[in-house]
């Protein structure tokens, strides 16, 4: 069910004869969702704004780097982009600001066009396995979605979700070591730098110290590689 007609869908009352007592209700899928979720629990990294985008495939097509499986669809309304998003058993509603979140560490959002007023909806990342890609893209179509481009990069079916391999590891304890400022383009950019002995403890400290702010940035670094927060969410560098 989608998100607008969990908020807004008709209740009906069952009538119940004098006499016979009431049965309980069989549980609806709002009440199996009825968690409530707030920005610390941003596990993604949140693309809501045509700019971030642009950086982002800017890096993608010119970094050299690896290409994340990933799906990139235009919507005609911002309701549909976000609705679509929200059939997605990641993605859920942050009650401290609205903006949406993910529980798996992907990189995810809408944003509108400069162009046409459209909305492009996006999942992605080397975390996003062939299961959530396929319910993603089924969300994406049924709410009228057109791919962009090449719209789509289907991970390999035969990959485990990723996220499960953070657990393996305990936790460790995560150091605090330094802070840095640097000037890019005239704004300031402050990193916090720490260290920690895995991705489990770089993660686990992650979770728990959200970024509110512009131009901040928490950094982990560990011996298979650094994990970043800042207002967008979680990655990894």
């Amino acid at each position: 069910m989608g998100f607008l007609k969990k908020l807004f869908g008709k209740k009906t009352d069952a009538v119940v004869p004098p006499g016979k007592p009431a049965q309980a209700a069989a549980p609806s899928k709002a009440s199996k969702a009825s968690k409530s979720y707030t920005e610390q629990d941003n596990r993604g990294t949140r693309h809501d704004t045509m700019s971030l985008a642009q950086g982002y495939w800017f890096s993608r097509n010119f970094g050299g780097g690896k290409k994340e499986p990933f799906l990139l669809y235009a919507f005609d309304t911002r309701e549909k982009a976000r609705t679509a998003l929200l059939e997605l058993p990641c993605i859920h509603v942050a009650s401290d600001s609205g903006n949406l979140i993910s529980t798996e560490i992907i990189l995810f959002g809408y944003y509108p066009r400069d162009n046409d007023g459209k909305y492009e909806a996006i999942v992605c990342g080397d975390r996003l396995s062939h299961d959530l890609w396929a319910q993603a893209k089924a969300s994406f179509i049924k709410y009228g979605g057109q791919p962009v481009g090449q719209g789509e990069l289907e991970p390999a079916k035969s990959a485990a979700p990723v996220v499960a391999t953070a657990k393996v590891t305990s936790p460790g304890t995560v150091t605090f070591v330094r802070e840095e400022r640097k000037v890019i383009y005239g704004q300031t950019m402050t990193y916090r730098i720490h260290t920690g002995p895995n991705e489990a403890s770089a993660m686990a400290f992650l979770e728990k110290t959200p970024v509110t702010r512009q131009f901040y940035y928490i950094v982990v670094e560990t011996p298979v590689g650094n994990f970043c927060r800042d207002i967008q969410g979680i990655y990894k560098e």
